[in-house]
């Protein structure tokens, strides 16, 4: 059974509507004093609210953005009159489903009602289905349809339970480390340590100390033995990132790992045993490295025993809706929003867009829209400048002709409509049958429009 939460100061609105849903079958629980609407939510758990409008100490806005705050994903319809429409508009820029207008028609409240809640068991599905992903995929974090990215899980199916070396290729901000970690989870070190070293973070005497390790008094405030994350990580694998930024001194030690399977700590002569796989990867071209004297021969080929290519997200602009959406749901859960939907336009745009940062700058746009966004829509004018910038003028947005016909009709209508009122002051019984068109109908369209019939009254 549906539960249905219904708020109103006004007692008698409460019992009228919830005799109604009733009938419809649904189960209704009724709150007059909206400050205690919260704490029913997290009591009873129902499958949607309705909320009026205009309350006395809580305002429906004010009750919406703390249910937005519990749960982004939430269903609340709004209730308001006619002069209130505005409002109402606002509320579903805030994150509101839908609004309901008074007097209201209970088969309209019905449909609306019933949307909601198909709405609400596609979020609880996909939240359980990307759930389930997480569990069982080692390609859980790597969101992609490109056929290039499916040959590369392939071939990381294939390497998955060998020891070999191997080298990841790719420009910055790719995903490297996340075809890393699924390397490591797709073979039988998978319940074993994955560390990552990043090798260009860190100054070059820092670095040597946390990747070997050290003993007591190897070097000024080195007051105890520390474990190096080569220990660390025994019988997992180690990830180094940006391996091309190691210096040379670290190089000649990582290359007595790759060969021998031994280190030394820092300060200490005894010998250990590294019993790890490793991965690394970069963003330069090392064999250019290796000429230019930045990086040791022995040891490119060392790690260059099996290599993968990670393609630029440029490369893949099929994959651009499907991180905006997966973005949508993290950076939505993390600002408390509701930004769901992607005007065709903005997307166009941002698919015809080089992303010289990839998928890390795609993530990060993606996060500034949602911070600064009030509606729930993505629209052309979201889009940061620079991307308006250097997305190709020859590839001006054109909509599709449906959209086109659309836009255009849904101009004219409105304009049609307009006339009517206008016509008879407001009436909307006689626009409704100037127009041949059905009362109810008709009243769908001054919602749609946000044209309330009480602005054009004499």
């Amino acid at each position: 059974m549906v539960k249905v939460l219904l708020v109103d100061d006004e007692e008698k609105t409460l019992k009228i509507l919830s005799r109604s849903l009733t009938m419809f079958g649904y189960v209704t629980m009724e709150i007059s004093d909206p400050r205690l609407a919260v704490k029913m939510i997290k009591q009873e758990v129902p499958d949607v609210v309705i909320a009026d409008l205009i309350m006395p100490h809580i305002s429906g806005i004010d009750l919406l953005d703390q249910v937005m705050r519990l749960d982004p994903d939430f269903p609340v319809i709004v209730l308001t009159g006619y002069g209130s429409i505005k409002t109402a508009v606002e509320a579903m820029r805030k994150g509101a489903f839908d609004y309901i207008t008074k007097p209201y028609n209970i088969n309209e409240v019905d449909v609306i009602l019933k949307r909601a809640i198909k709405q609400r068991e596609l979020f609880i599905e996909n939240k359980m289905l990307r759930e389930r992903v997480l569990r069982d995929s080692p390609f859980s974090d790597i969101i992609t349809q490109d056929a290039g990215m499916k040959k590369l899980f392939t071939k990381i199916k294939t390497l998955a339970n060998t020891d070999s070396t191997v080298l990841i290729s790719g420009e910055s901000g790719t995903g490297k480390e996340l075809i890393a970690r699924a390397l490591h989870l797709a073979g039988n070190r998978r319940n074993k340590p994955f560390i990552t070293i990043d090798c260009s973070g860190l100054p070059e005497n820092i670095l040597e100390s946390e990747i070997f390790g050290h003993i007591k008094g190897a070097f000024t405030g080195a007051y105890n033995d520390k474990k190096g994350y080569l220990e660390v990580a025994d019988r997992g694998s180690v990830f180094f990132d940006e391996i091309g930024e190691l210096p040379l001194h670290l190089q000649r030690k990582l290359l007595r790992v790759t060969q021998e399977k031994e280190f030394s700590r820092v300060g200490d002569t005894q010998t250990r045993k590294a019993d790890i796989r490793i991965i690394a990867a970069t963003n330069r071209d090392l064999r250019q490295e290796v000429k230019a004297g930045n990086f040791r021969e022995d040891l490119f080929y060392r790690l260059d025993v099996m290599s993968l290519q990670v393609p630029p997200l440029r490369d893949r602009p099929q994959d651009i809706p499907l991180l905006m959406n997966y973005f949508l749901l993290e950076i939505n859960a993390k600002f408390g929003k509701r930004v769901t939907k992607i005007e065709e336009s903005a997307l166009h745009c941002m698919m015809h867009y080089a992303w010289p940062g990839n998928v890390r700058e795609l993530k990060n746009s993606v996060e500034k829209i949602v911070a600064f966004k009030e509606g729930n829509l993505i629209t052309i004018e979201d889009i940061p400048r620079a991307i308006h910038t250097l997305t190709s003028e020859k590839d001006v947005y054109l909509p599709s002709f449906k959209i086109f016909k659309e836009e255009t009709l849904g101009k004219v209508t409105k304009e049609y409509v307009l006339m009517l009122l206008m016509m008879f002051n407001g009436n909307v019984s006689k626009a409704s049958a100037k127009a041949e068109m059905d009362r109810a109908n008709f009243r769908k369209l001054l919602r749609h429009f946000e044209i309330s019939a009480k602005d054009y009254r004499k």
